[in-house]
C-alpha cells in the first residue's frame, strides 16, 4: 500500500481507515458473504479506501452513512459506480448532502463530491439484513436533521452524534445541540455497557468506558444546553 496510509484492524472483522484530505473515520466491515463487505461513512479519500479494500480482497455491496456531511459521504458515489454498491442515508439529510460542495469550497478544500443515488431511509428506525447480519439505523437528530446511529451485533457506528472523547460540536448550519441532547437521552439507558462505539472521528471505546470517562459528554447529557450570547 502507498506510504502514509493509516489502515487499522480493530477486530471483529472491522477495519478503520483514517481519511487524510479531511480527517474522519471510514469503517470497512466484512460481511458473511465471502469476499464482500459494507462500508460505513466513506470519507473523501476514495483511492485510499479502495487500496485497503484491494489489500483485504473485499468488495463493498452496501454503503451506510450516519449522516450527510461531506466527510461521511464524500466517496460514496465512487464505490457505487465501481462496485454497484447501494448507498443508504436518512431522507432528512438529503439537503445536508447536497450542501457538500458548498462547504468544501467554504473550507477551501479542493475535493468535490459527486452525489450518489440514494436508498433513502425514513422514520425513526430502519433495518436491513445482509445474510444473517442485521444492520439497524436509529434516528438521533441534532448534529444534523437526519443523523443516525448504525448498529449491528454489539457494535455501534455513531458518526458525529456520540464520541468516545468530547462532544464535537461543529457549528455547521442545522446543528441543534439541545435536540442532540434529547436524542441521546432517549437511547442512553438502552445502549449495552459492553457495546463498542465507533465514532466518525477519534478513537473507539466501549459505552461503559465512555460513561465513566467522557466527562464533557456526561455533563452535556446531565445539564440542559445553555447557548452563549451571540452564538
Amino acid at each position: 500500500m502507498s506510504s502514509g496510509i493509516s489502515f487499522k484492524d480493530i477486530g471483529d472483522g472491522i477495519w478503520c481507515v483514517a481519511n487524510q484530505i479531511f480527517a474522519s473515520n471510514t469503517y470497512i466491515c466484512r460481511s458473511e458473504v465471502s469476499g464482500e463487505c459494507f462500508i460505513v461513512d466513506p470519507g473523501l479519500d476514495a483511492s485510499l479506501i479502495d487500496e485497503c479494500l484491494e489489500k483485504l480482497s473485499l468488495k463493498p455491496r452496501h454503503i451506510f452513512c450516519t449522516h450527510g456531511h461531506f466527510d461521511h459521504i464524500g466517496s460514496a458515489s465512487y464505490f457505487q459506480n465501481k462496485y454497484e454498491a447501494k448507498v443508504y442515508l436518512h431522507e432528512a439529510d438529503t439537503k445536508t448532502m447536497q450542501t457538500s460542495n458548498f462547504l468544501l469550497m467554504a473550507f477551501k478544500i479542493k475535493s468535490r463530491v459527486e452525489m450518489p443515488l440514494l436508498e433513502k431511509i425514513a422514520g425513526s428506525e430502519f433495518s436491513i439484513n445482509i445474510g444473517n447480519q442485521v444492520i439497524q439505523y436509529c434516528l438521533v437528530p441534532g448534529h444534523t436533521a437526519g443523523s443516525c446511529i448504525i448498529s449491528y451485533g454489539s457494535t455501534m457506528f455513531s458518526g458525529d452524534s456520540l464520541y468516545s472523547r468530547g462532544i464535537g460540536f461543529s457549528r455547521l448550519p442545522g446543528e441543534k445541540p439541545e435536540q442532540l441532547r434529547n436524542s441521546l437521552l432517549k437511547i442512553w439507558a438502552e445502549i449495552p455497557l459492553d457495546c463498542t462505539i465507533y465514532p466518525g472521528h477519534g478513537n473507539h471505546a466501549t459505552f461503559d468506558w465512555i460513561r465513566q470517562n467522557n466527562l464533557a459528554l456526561i455533563n452535556f447529557i446531565n445539564n440542559p444546553y445553555m447557548p452563549q450570547k451571540g452564538k
